[in-house]
């Protein structure tokens, strides 16, 4: 109930499962505050004395501190069940390195498990050899692989007090997830790119600080799951497979069924008053099996069935199974008792029957009571939607499954688990109308539970459980629509938590199954399905750097969409498509075609639905963009503040969206050199954007930039350059190398790294270095003419000069000239070039030149910027130099007092920049692109 609470507020910054309310509950360990801080909220929401929530969770917060045992609680982190526990960040910078934490992820143990100490002892000694090499329990199915390597586990790698993770490896992206969910356990910060989180992981365990056991069960043998194998001194990875070829990669040991002894001693403990005889009939009948041991004697314990009686059932049902020529194989055994148990489910417990049918058609993972809770509004059959609706049924049901030995529990985390091997006998054992029910019921419910809201994180907990059970359900064909809006929500949900990889197999999938043949009578709404699913794909492809296919995919999708005449220029469709080219138009320097398509897109915003306020002021926050990056900071202004006043309106100052619009109206200060009211206005709401976002949200790193360049532009060279260093870093894990994001925040660093050094009368050596690395990757990713290479070309070249370096003179000359081709004469990137060009020409003794070029630049900067712009300022004392260079005295000083008194009124007199005009200093016009 608390966690649901959490889940469906709209005003608390992070979700909260039911096992952390758990623990939090019974005192195992420290949680993080965020997540308590959401309980306090809801529980004094909930409270009969209708106390003040911001009073409890004062209280609360003075007992965390206390509890924490630190006096300086920016960041606390303790070993706790649920995930490491972090206090409220502080300041930027003020993190300490994470402490090392030692998670434990594994299944519960198995109370009745049996013998096999043989195997034990060698899977302990193999581990214990040192060789870095994964150990691999291999056998049939249901031969008891998992539960020898949970036993193993509770034995020796527990008391070990070691990092210990259960990672299901079926397939690869349930695999990464698992890893990505220990990187946050672990503390480590979390990648948008899922497969870079891995990585970050992997890199972790095998720098071996702390020892660690992992456990990658039922795991296929592929090229993508080698990947996923760490390999420590201080690890030990072991691995349950049915593939023997797993031989190849570490050392193997086989887990046969049960020798006889064993067999017997499991029947008569598990099973109810069996003596040694039949338990020896039954486990040669049964070949020895394990899971077929756990079945029958499930079922006799359950029906109290003497074992003749047992028997004789189970010859029939066997004779059934051979009779319809399937080979006779272990999995004869667990389909003919399954169909047993389920014979008597029907007449004990139908609603466990028919959840057991529904689990026929989910995945292999487990399935949390909360998820089965969630779909209650399903339209399912009767039996099992009372239980669904009823808590009360809903734990008899599972119990009479756990009876019957059809499913396991976990107490704690209410996970409800069928054996892979279970759920391919119960398609077997199940006859047509029981099929056909468990996959209506499986296709509905997970329909009903879909949160409906794939870009909330509060929902993503919820999204995440759903998640493997999509394809295996059949949810991309189903004829049941709100089952393929989940598929879509799945797509869009995968991309913003970081799988990307996952993300574009669903789409991949969703497209090309959701054809005009496929739509049986419904083809308009399947084909907006489809065609959300192509805009999702686009976007996975331009946030795995694939920026030519996903610009080629969004252009088609938005020619096919206007020229349509059932959906044409107007239609939502068509109007999400456009703003996804405008936005690769931008990313690709066609600053004016960007901003004519969202300035088209705007006006039919407008005329379609004039009412749609939100849409519309996302359509404005875009057409300031364009403006931005062309430069004009005026029109981008007074656009920012009419959405920003109008979102507060709507959505109050907290809101994620009116974050954003404070972020673009410090940007446009900054444009406008107004460095102080940027630096105020970010700063004041980047606490609020942090908690609400999170520290390393893609828009909260934009917004930290942003306070970067406005410290520097300030003269706080050593602050600038402390955050450059620090949001750099973030965003090199984040997002990637190559992500534009990353490059202007490595090019901040440069910049920043630059200007220190200048202050302080050493080389830039290392801002050249990285200045040189930004332009490489610029050019590969966005294109030598990209108005954003050349920005990063304007800043290579002012380091070079601080060192010296002549190549500067040349560099400037054909960045300048390219600037004027494609950003034209007035461009703010242009003037700042045509500046530093003519520092170029001076120092090469072409004064005149470097004159001429200064009195331009000056006159179109005042009209274009203002007279009070700082660049402005800049290219004044620079001209005013250059007269005084040529002997103009009375000039060059009437000019260079009016621009000391303006860089005093503007900047301060205390300003590096103010100090370096006085002392004839000549000024740099360095280039910080805002984000496109």
């Amino acid at each position: 109930m608390i966690s649901n609470d959490v889940r469906i507020r709209g005003d608390l910054a992070d979700t909260v499962s039911h096992e952390t309310v758990s623990a939090m509950l019974r005192g195992d360990g420290l949680p993080k505050w965020v997540k308590l801080d959401c309980v306090v909220r809801v529980l004094a929401a909930r409270s009969v004395d209708r106390r003040d929530p911001q009073e409890v969770v004062r209280g609360f917060l003075q007992l965390w501190l206390r509890a924490s045992d630190d006096s300086d609680p920016a960041r606390r982190v303790v070993e706790a069940p649920g995930s490491p526990v972090e206090a409220p960040a502080g300041e930027p910078g003020g993190e300490e390195p994470p402490e090392i934490v030692r998670p434990r992820v594994l299944p519960e143990r198995n109370s009745d498990f049996t013998g096999r100490d043989l195997i034990l002892d060698e899977v302990r000694r193999r581990l214990r050899e040192g060789r870095s090499l994964p150990v691999i329990l291999y056998g049939l199915g249901g031969a008891g692989k998992t539960q020898v390597a949970v036993e193993y586990l509770y034995r020796w790698a527990v008391p070990e007090n070691g990092l210990v993770w259960w990672v299901p490896a079926h397939d690869p992206i349930p695999a990464r997830k698992a890893l990505a969910d220990l990187g946050k356990r672990l503390n480590l910060p979390a990648n948008r790119d899922l497969e870079q989180t891995v990585r970050s992981v992997i890199s972790e365990l095998e720098r071996g600080r702390v020892s660690w056991h992992l456990v990658f069960d039922n795991a296929e043998l592929s090229d993508a799951l080698l990947a996923l194998l760490p390999s420590s001194a201080r690890g030990q990875v072991l691995i349950t497979s049915r593939d023997p070829n797993w031989a190849n990669v570490g050392t193997a040991i086989e887990v046969r069924p049960f020798d006889r002894a064993e067999s017997i001693q499991f029947l008569r403990r598990r099973g109810r008053e069996i003596d040694g005889a039949d338990a020896d009939r039954l486990a040669d009948r049964l070949g020895d099996l394990p899971l077929a041991l756990e079945q029958v004697a499930a079922v006799q314990a359950a029906t109290q069935m003497p074992v003749a009686e047992l028997m004789q059932l189970f010859d029939e049902h066997m004779q059934e199974l051979l009779g319809t020529g399937r080979p006779q194989h272990y999995t004869d055994t667990v389909v003919a008792f399954v169909r047993i148990a389920v014979d008597g489910l029907r007449t004990e417990a139908p609603s466990a029957a028919q959840l057991l049918e529904l689990f026929a058609y989910l995945g292999t993972e487990p399935v949390s009571v909360t998820l089965l809770r969630s779909g209650q509004d399903a339209p399912v059959t009767a039996p099992l939607a009372r239980a669904l609706s009823d808590p009360i049924q809903m734990a008899r049901t599972i119990r009479a499954l756990r009876r019957y030995g059809l499913a396991t529990v976990e107490q704690q985390t209410r996970r409800i688990t069928v054996h892979r091997l279970v759920q391919v006998a119960l398609r077997e054992a199940l006859d047509a109308a029981a099929r056909e029910r468990g996959r209506v019921n499986a296709e509905l419910l997970l329909a009903a539970a879909n949160p409906g809201a794939p870009e909330d994180m509060r929902a993503w907990d919820l999204y995440a459980e759903i998640s493997p059970h999509v394809i295996p359900a059949g949810l991309i064909g189903s004829a049941h629509l709100p089952a393929r809006r989940l598929v879509v929500d799945q797509i869009r949900y995968q991309n913003r938590a970081g799988d990307y990889a996952g993300s574009l197999r669903l789409a991949d999938l969703a497209i090309a199954a959701w054809t005009p043949a496929d739509a049986n009578g419904v083809a308009g709404p399947v084909e907006e399905l489809a065609m959300r699913a192509t805009f999702e794909r686009a976007e996975t492809l331009r946030a795995l750097g694939r920026y030519d296919e996903s610009r080629e995919l969004s252009i088609d999708s938005w020619n096919r969409l206007r020229e349509s005449t059932e959906y044409g220029a107007r239609h939502h469709f068509t109007l999400r498509a456009a703003r996804t080219v405008a936005a690769h138009h931008r990313i690709n320097g066609a600053y004016r075609r960007a901003l004519e398509v969202d300035e088209e897109t705007l006006a039919h915003c407008r005329a379609a639905d004039p009412e749609d306020e939100e849409r519309i002021l996302h359509q404005m926050h875009n057409v300031a963009v364009n403006r931005r990056l062309l430069g004009d900071h005026r029109s981008a202004f007074a656009i920012d503040e009419e959405v920003l006043r109008r979102r507060r309106e709507m959505f109050g100052d907290r809101d994620a969206r009116t974050l954003l619009s404070i972020g673009n109206l410090a940007r446009d200060h900054l444009g406008l050199g107004h460095y102080q009211q940027a630096y105020d206005l970010q700063q004041e709401v980047l606490p609020v954007f942090r908690a609400r976002m999170g520290t390393r949200h893609q828009q909260v790193l934009m917004s930290v930039r942003t306070v970067v360049v406005a410290l520097r532009k300030l003269g706080r060279h050593a602050e600038a350059l402390r955050l450059a260093r620090e949001n750099y870093e973030v965003s090199l894990t984040q997002l990637g190398t190559d992500h534009e994001h990353t490059l202007a925040a490595m090019m901040s660093l440069a910049n920043a790294g630059c200007t220190l050094a200048v202050a302080e009368h050493r080389p830039p050596d290392d801002a050249l270095e990285l200045a040189e690395l930004a332009v490489t990757r610029y050019r590969r990713v966005f294109g030598r003419f990209n108005p954003v290479t050349l920005a990063a070309e304007v800043n290579h070249a002012i380091i070079l000069r601080a060192l010296g370096d002549q190549r500067a003179l040349e560099m400037d000359r054909m960045t300048l000239t390219e600037l004027q081709e494609r950003l034209g004469d007035e461009h703010p990137y242009t003037l700042c070039a045509a500046v530093d060009f003519a520092t170029d020409l001076s120092l090469d003794q072409q004064f005149d030149d470097s004159r001429d070029l200064l009195r331009r630049t000056l006159e179109v900067s005042q009209r274009v910027r203002g007279n009070d712009h700082p660049d402005t300022l800049a290219c004044a004392v620079n001209l005013a130099l250059e007269l005084k260079q040529s002997g103009a005295l009375g000039s060059a000083q009437v000019l260079l007092d009016t621009t000391l008194g303006s860089l005093r009124r503007v900047l301060g007199p205390h300003h590096p920049s103010t100090v370096n005009a006085a002392l004839g200093v000549r000024a740099e016009c360095d280039i910080e692109p805002p984000p496109t």
